[in-house]
């Protein structure tokens, strides 16, 4: 008897962790309920044709340094149209049709057309004109519309309950992304073996489409209620005039445009380091990525109390500063050192990488206006957009610019990574005073 009780606490429990408040049976939990799964397709897809496949297939194309350093250029100032998006979007009461429809086209180029780019009968400056220009138009598109899935989704999603659900979607993304993306790199280290390094591509990627049809079959199942619309129409100038009245929401984008200036000046180069310079497999990287699963498992409930005794910025501040350590740790590893010291150093970040992740799924909402929120998630998103072009320009530049250095042995990717620690560290104190202004609402 006593060890039947203890089974039931101990079922309850872990019912309530996935759960306890955010599923109660009605309409909107079945929405969230297909959002949850949302993310776990979308994140799959987003990992397994991009990261380290995306450096991958960049490579197997022949990209040099440059080439690599100017499509995260291309990704990011494409995202920077998202300002955009409310001249399309808030002409639609309703915009799930077209936001389905939408992401069918833009991720049929993104994992159809680019990944059958290795077997075209074509010159390898063909090859990598097609692949930049696939990745150019694809990212276009989707900034256009992609403001529409945060207001559409949040929807369902009331504050009282975001810290409870949110937990439990930054835990279980990690973990499923974990699987597939040691899966994926099983996958193609064995085609990689056989000489076949594009045929795993391609394996991958029919994979990432055949997911993308129960992907849509989700979105279609969540529910969708008008938008609420100020009597003003939305033009140009307001797009950039109406972001600029609200301070307040300003210091929230202030916050999230220095984390994502700073965080992406490494782009895929540090990919590209490990696979290149060092050596390392694609099953390596992705089962140190493992590691994040008993790291999510163990320590989401923790973030999850530290969040609700502190604040979402606070804690987003606090995980920043430590995580810039981890960067200094990434500029040590070399071939020499790397079975140890690389899964180290991730097992640290992966700790804080939960709690600035948890924070960032309810940041943009701080203070957030009510009305025409495609306008402000349209700046919010294109703020944080132009952050990460500025670092992954300044990235690429510092990497042309420093291709034969060698500085106590160390390789300029490694140089590079390392200066990102002392800038996040000044970023977590410019972060510090932007928020001491901000009341989170």
């Amino acid at each position: 008897m006593p060890n039947a009780t203890r089974i039931q606490r101990t079922l309850a429990k872990v019912r309530d962790t996935l759960l306890g408040g955010w599923y109660f049976g009605d309409e909107e939990s079945r929405s969230r309920a297909c959002h949850l799964q949302f993310n776990w397709t979308n994140n799959i897809i987003a990992n397994l044709v991009g990261g380290n496949f995306f450096a991958g297939i960049m490579l197997l194309l022949g990209a040099d340094d440059g080439f690599i350093g100017l499509m995260s250029m291309f990704i990011f100032a494409s995202n920077c149209l998202q300002i955009f998006s409310p001249l399309i979007l808030e002409h639609f009461p309703r915009r799930k049709t077209l936001l389905i429809v939408m992401r069918l086209i833009i991720q049929t180029i993104n994992i159809a057309f680019i990944g059958a780019i290795p077997f075209f009968p074509a010159s390898q400056q063909v090859k990598l004109f097609l692949f930049g220009a696939a990745v150019l138009i694809l990212n276009v598109m989707n900034a256009l519309i992609t403001s529409g899935y945060s207001v559409w989704h949040i929807q369902f999603i009331p504050n009282r309950i975001r810290v409870n659900y949110f937990s439990l979607v930054t835990m279980t993304n990690g973990i499923v992304v974990a699987v597939f993306n040691l899966l994926g790199g099983y996958v193609l280290d064995h085609f990689k073996a056989a000489d076949l390094e594009a045929w795993g591509f391609a394996v991958i990627r029919i994979f990432c489409y055949a997911l993308l049809m129960y992907d849509l079959f989700l979105l279609y199942r969540m529910k969708e209620e008008p938008y609420e619309q100020a009597p003003q129409k939305i033009n140009l100038v307001n797009l950039f005039v109406k972001p600029f009245r609200e301070k307040l929401y300003l210091r929230t984008v202030g916050i999230a445009f220095l984390w994502s200036m700073i965080a992406n000046i490494p782009g895929s180069y540090y990919s590209v380091y490990l696979l290149r310079n060092v050596e390392v497999s694609y099953s390596f990287i992705n089962v140190v990525s493992m590691l994040n699963v008993p790291v999510l498992i163990l320590l989401t409930p923790l973030w999850k109390r530290f969040l609700s005794r502190y604040s979402w910025l606070k804690t987003c501040n606090i995980s920043i500063a430590l995580y810039a350590v981890h960067y200094l740790l990434l500029g040590l590893v070399t071939r020499a050192n790397y079975v140890w010291l690389y899964p180290a150093t991730l097992i640290y970040a992966y700790v804080l990488a939960t709690g600035i992740n948890l924070s960032f799924t309810n940041i943009p909402y701080i203070n957030i206006p009510k009305q025409n929120q495609t306008v402000y998630i349209g700046f919010y998103s294109t703020m944080c957009n132009l952050g990460a072009l500025l670092g992954v320009t300044f990235g690429r530049q510092f990497v042309t610019m420093t291709e034969d250095l060698l500085l106590f042995g160390a390789t300029n990717k490694q140089l590079l990574v390392i200066l990102v620690c002392v800038l996040m560290l000044i970023a977590s104190l410019l972060i510090f005073f932007l928020r001491r202004g901000v009341r989170e609402e």
